[in-house]
């Protein structure tokens, strides 16, 4: 077999002769390695707490034809350095798909009928779960796209524009701790009498505290933090892998030291000590960072007949900076010793990232964010990420929206029934029974009027144009009469929530479906209580008329 087979001329009419040399220059603003080397390690793009592994990109046992096209490849890109590994070696498992099934094919002839096979030899593959089969299928793509220009690659890009590949969801599902997972873990990290490294305790206790990547957690500085007068402004940098920022972006999160946020505080302040005595003893490998809060030694956890302990991991003495594979590795080990399980009674997988969603959606629904303020915490530009991190809690969610509209009261709120305003004050009912006609407003299920408008003094009575702002309107007055159309409203968007409540892409939907099912509960019970009321008051009326009528008989 013809090793060099795939490999065709460098000359095309269309190719531009100045790209190589240009993309071969870009080489020192981005590591101080070699266009010749085997391992490029992106030294000037690593500037977190990330280990060193996701910043190299290994060209060992790659022939020279292909290899030369994958460190282009890897110069073109933007991605992460890690995301850029990981299709390059992708990319070699179809390059031996080529070798063993067409030795004598030029990489340019690759066609759809082609990439159709692989697909097929995909599919097969018994070795392979979905999500490494979409992710293989993926990196063809983008390789094929990327290196169309070239004289080596098809100027058509082979591979369909859908992945046939679809993901499948991880098993901890939206990737939000369940609150009893949340709340074991609590309780023992708050316990200052269960052994625990400082540097983990701390790590927890932030990323569960504060919506932030845990890379950015690890890559804090230890002057992190500024005091002014009862409150902290505590350092935290943002880093963005697609692209990259040259410097990170400081985000200022202010803490109140009093409560919880004394006790993170403190955390933090004796960590710093701690991480400036390991320095003072002891020296960090070659490209440590010195200035990094989190800097300790690798340990284990046990269990001591029945109690969290940990001691150390004798494999790695010297201190070094701490990164993810660390934390998720205590977190890991701390689940099964205290016995996490998931809902199918298997130890639950919990990772550092996850708390980031928990933290967000927190903040949102039991704190009362606002999604700027959520941006603001997290680094993002806008609210399209965000979101993703919101996950919506049903519950609290119905109950931030008619707090927000003051909706909840423990009197009896104003409705209609059988022309009978119940609840209100008698100037308003009496000027409203004047022309009820007037003042009717909205529409459910497809029926105008279903409700009266009790601001007499200039709202306007047709409702407005934003969809349910008349239910989120204290002076609503629905009429009862229309209870089954309530119903069939309700039971709508309650459908619509089951149907799109575990889609994270359809998150903005979703929170407009929870408000309108919170406004028309609230409706629903109104109209119950405003019937029974009605009923009530017609059977006391017949009561006292009939007790009038016996008493003139019986004299």
């Amino acid at each position: 077999m013809n090793k060099n087979a795939i490999l065709m001329t460098n000359t095309s009419p269309h190719f531009d002769n100045d790209l190589i040399p240009m993309l071969i220059n870009r080489i020192p603003q981005l590591g101080d390695f070699n266009y010749s080397d085997d391992v490029w390690y992106f030294n000037h793009k690593h500037k977190d707490s990330r280990a060193k592994l996701y910043y190299v990109v290994r060209f060992h046992n790659i022939d020279e034809p292909y290899k030369n096209l994958l460190k282009y490849y890897t110069l073109i890109k933007n991605s992460s350095i890690f995301l850029r590994q990981q299709r390059i070696y992708y990319f070699i498992e179809f390059i031996n798909f080529l070798k063993t099934n067409y030795p004598d094919l030029h990489l340019e002839n690759v066609n759809r009928q082609i990439i159709n096979a692989f697909e097929y030899s995909i599919t097969l593959d018994t070795s392979k779960k979905q999500n490494i089969k979409s992710a293989l299928y993926g990196a063809v793509n983008d390789v094929f796209k990327t290196m169309k220009a070239f004289p080596e690659f098809p100027s058509v890009v082979p591979t369909k524009l859908i992945n046939p590949f679809k993901q499948e969801n991880s098993k901890n599902g939206d990737k939000l701790i369940p609150a009893h997972v949340v709340k074991k873990l609590d309780v023992i990290m708050k316990n200052m009498s269960i052994p625990m490294p400082l540097e983990f305790r701390t790590f927890y206790w932030l990323v569960r505290s504060f919506p932030n990547r845990s890379t950015e957690i690890l890559s804090m500085n230890r002057d992190c933090l500024k005091t002014f007068f009862s409150e902290y402004t505590l350092s935290i940098p943002t880093f963005k892998q697609n692209g990259g920022y040259i410097q990170p972006e400081i985000k200022p999160i202010p803490v109140i030291y009093t409560g919880h946020g004394k006790f993170v505080i403190d955390l933090v302040k004796e960590l710093q000590e701690q991480t400036k005595q390991l320095l003072e003893n002891d020296t960090l490998p070659e490209n440590g960072r010195e200035e990094f809060l989190f800097i300790g030694r690798y340990y284990n956890f046990s269990d001591n007949n029945g109690c969290v302990d940990f001691k150390l991991n004798y494999r790695f003495k010297n201190i070094r900076n701490l990164t993810n594979i660390e934390m998720n590795r205590y977190l890991k080990e701390l689940a099964k010793i205290v016995g996490l399980v998931d809902e199918d009674g298997l130890p639950y997988k919990v990772t550092s990232h996850q708390f980031r969603h928990n933290a967000t959606t927190d903040r949102v629904y039991k704190v009362g964010y606002t999604m700027e303020q959520i941006v603001k915490l997290t680094g993002h530009k806008n609210v399209n990420m965000p979101l993703q991190y919101v996950h919506q809690l049903k519950e609290k969610h119905k109950e931030v929206h008619l707090n927000i509209g003051n909706l909840k009261s423990e009197n009896p709120s104003p409705v209609s029934f059988k022309g009978r305003i119940m609840n209100l004050d008698d100037k308003t009912v009496n000027y409203l029974s004047k022309d009820m006609n007037k003042y009717l407003t909205w529409e459910v299920n497809g029926k105008k009027g279903v409700g009266i408008c009790g601001d007499i003094s200039g709202c306007n009575p047709k409702g407005t144009s934003t969809l349910f702002e008349c239910y989120a309107c204290e002076w609503f007055i629905p009429k009862a009469d229309y209870y089954e159309d309530y119903s069939k409203e309700y039971q709508y968007w309650n459908d619509i929530i089951e149907r799109i409540g575990d889609n994270p892409n359809r998150a903005s939907q979703l929170e407009n479906a929870i408000r309108n099912v919170s406004y028309l509960e609230r409706i629903l019970d109104i109209c119950k209580s405003g019937i029974s009321q009605y009923r009530e008051q017609v059977a006391d009326k017949y009561n006292k008329q009939f007790s009038l009528e016996t008493g003139e008989k019986n004299e």
